[in-house]
């Protein structure tokens, strides 16, 4: 079991100086990467999310790969001649309409970014050093998940607990369910008696008839059985490897909260009743930790 929170981070040395990669994940539904990436390495962004998907099936991953270059950078001006030609047009224009002379800043327009540029140019072929950083975001992903496993095993330790808890509950509520219709049955028979005269004798077959009814309506084997079925559907995939199942143990607790919430409304017993609101403060534990679960 891995959680989908974690962090991993890795440093390598290439020729023209240090790379460090990071990458982080938070809880999401489905698989969300986003990479950042100097300009010069973004023609391994497509091969940086393949990896990815090799290593995290659920999560929202920021993957940051930052350079610490030895090397100096050439600075280089470029002009977009096109959209200085057309204020250029565009000055004569006015001139020419309103019969004036308006002369254009060279230092205006040298600041308007749209028109001139400065970028750095690496000096590296960053071609060459392709295959050390795909290796070491191979790295920091073997990284990330190790954290990710340790924390998975925490979190399966925690639910094992609440699993374990809950089945004592259905161990308890089970060992209630006999006295209950000798509980019922005296109860009837005592509201039967306050209401007839002594001398009159009860019907035995009404009165086992009201029993069976009752019996019927309160039976929760069935939902016992299920609860505990879907408790050791639960375990099982705990144990599954290489396998998102949080989306899984997500939809048991769902199942296992509706068992509980039927066993609620047929009980009679304020026992029963007792355990049950145990039950849902177990689940509810459950349903926080699955969140975290990939």
């Amino acid at each position: 079991m891995k959680s989908m929170t974690g962090y991993g981070s890795t440093k390598i040395n290439v020729e023209c100086g240090e790379i460090t990669i990071e990458i982080k994940a938070v809880n999401y539904r489905f698989l969300d990467s986003q990479i950042k990436l100097p300009y010069e390495l973004m023609a391994i962004e497509d091969k940086i999310h393949k990896q990815i998907k090799e290593h995290v099936l659920r999560g929202k991953i920021d993957i940051s790969v930052h350079v610490e270059e030895r090397t100096s950078k050439k600075r280089v001006l470029t002009i977009n001649e096109q959209l200085l030609d057309q204020y250029v047009s565009a000055a004569n224009m006015i001139n020419e309409k309103f019969s004036q002379e308006m002369k254009l800043e060279v230092s205006a327009l040298l600041m308007d970014t749209a028109i001139a540029q400065v970028e750095e140019i690496s000096n590296v072929n960053w071609q060459e050093e392709e295959r050390l950083i795909l290796k070491g975001i191979s790295e920091a992903l073997s990284s990330f998940n190790k954290m990710r496993e340790e924390e998975g095993a925490y979190l399966q330790q925690d639910m094992m607990d609440w699993l374990h808890k809950l089945q004592q509950c259905c161990d308890e509520i089970e060992t209630l369910i006999p006295s209950l219709v000798d509980r019922y049955r005296e109860k009837l028979e005592q509201r039967i008696r306050a209401v007839l005269d002594a001398e009159l004798e009860m019907d035995e077959t009404r009165l086992l008839t009201e029993i069976a009814i009752f019996t019927e309506k309160m039976d929760i084997r069935e939902e016992l059985v299920r609860l505990r079925s879907h408790c050791k559907q639960y375990t099982k995939y705990m144990d599954v490897k290489d396998e998102a199942i949080g989306r899984r143990l997500d939809f048991l607790v769902q199942e296992m909260n509706r068992e509980v919430n039927t066993i609620g409304s047929k009980a009679p017993d304020s026992s029963i009743r007792q355990h049950v609101v145990e039950m849902k403060g177990y689940l509810e534990k459950l349903k926080e930790q699955v969140q975290n679960v990939e």
